[in-house]
């Protein structure tokens, strides 16, 4: 029995991964029903283009929000995945790149990062407070990736922490609801 549920462990170990904000698994889940009553907290952040956004100024699109680390490879192999919902729902869903290891810098700095990874939607530093009202209120953990979607209406619906390659086709499903509502 041991060896079995070593076993478990080193598969989940290996096909979800996470790393620490400078492992944990979970795997996308709704957001709790109080969640789903408030409001996402209504971040500002400028992009490595300097355009200023407002989480707010997207309400009526679905919102994909990605906490990320540059040095994290499960963030690097997310990103593709959240390119192409970009890319595929053409205007109905925006994604947000936020770099945590970033908090605090230049955005310019990060554009070769973005450049490199060929990534065209909205990426940006992080604020504390984001990442505070994002991980530490509803996840709890100091993990990333963390993913949240948001629908129309700017309420967190669904998140995750970490990335397996099955979260391609769990982002793809949750999105494609919460546009049809």
């Amino acid at each position: 029995m041991k060896r079995l549920l070593t076993a478990a462990l080193l598969v989940s170990l290996i096909s979800v991964g996470s790393c620490q904000k400078e492992s944990s698994h979970e795997a996308t889940k709704s957001a709790t029903s109080e969640t789903r009553k408030s409001l996402a907290y209504d971040f500002t952040f400028t992009d490595v283009n300097g355009k200023t956004h407002k989480l707010s100024d997207y309400r009526g699109k679905v919102v994909v929000v990605q906490f990320f680390g540059t040095y994290c490879p499960p963030c690097r192999a997310e990103m593709p995945v959240l390119q192409e919902l970009y890319d595929n729902y053409g205007g109905k869903v925006v994604v947000i790149g936020l770099s945590v290891d970033y908090i605090g810098r230049n955005p310019e700095e990060l554009k070769p990062f973005i450049e490199e990874m060929g990534i065209t939607y909205p990426v940006g530093p992080a604020s504390e407070k984001a990442w505070e009202e994002y991980a530490g209120r509803i996840t709890g953990l100091d993990s990333i990736p963390q993913t949240y979607i948001i629908d129309k209406e700017g309420r967190v619906r669904y998140y995750e922490v970490g990335f397996a390659p099955s979260y391609k086709e769990l982002f793809d499903r949750a999105v494609s609801e919460l546009i049809k509502e």
